[in-house]
């Protein structure tokens, strides 16, 4: 009975880690298109003031832009964006060969983007040991 207990304790852990992994996920893919929107949205509100208020939302995603200029300050400071970085970048992290780095890549195109470093875990060939040789070497911007 209490093996019973703390299967159904686990599959419940399990199962909301996941929901929040979705959800995480989920608002990810919907702030892209957003930001998208939000620059095509701007030149109207200026001849529109009722559009101003479908702009309020946009200045919430300008940190976000200017978060990616702040990425380029990071890169000069060694950190790779796991969310920007090619092939050859991700090679120049210790620990990551051309496979990996591959790998990265794939998993970031079939989640859409990564929202935190910890998501690397998701990568084949890369488990808590190599997460935590390369967590100071890279960022997510």
């Amino acid at each position: 009975m209490l093996l019973l207990v703390a299967a159904l304790g686990i599959s419940l852990t399990l199962l909301i880690q996941q929901s929040m992994h979705l959800a995480a996920l989920s608002n990810v893919a919907v702030e892209t298109p957003n930001n998208a929107n939000a620059t095509q949205q701007r030149p109207q509100s200026s001849s529109d003031s009722d559009e101003m208020t479908d702009v309020e939302p946009d200045p919430e995603q300008l940190p976000e832009t200017q978060t990616d200029e702040n990425s380029a300050v990071t890169v000069d400071d060694g950190l790779v964006d796991i969310n920007t970085a090619g092939l050859a970048e991700l090679q120049t992290i210790t620990g990551v060969g051309p496979v990996t780095a591959q790998r990265i890549i794939d998993y970031r195109k079939t989640i859409g983007r990564y929202a935190s470093v910890d998501q690397l875990l998701g990568v084949k060939g890369i488990g808590s040991k190599t997460l935590e040789k390369i967590r100071g070497q890279v960022t997510v911007r």
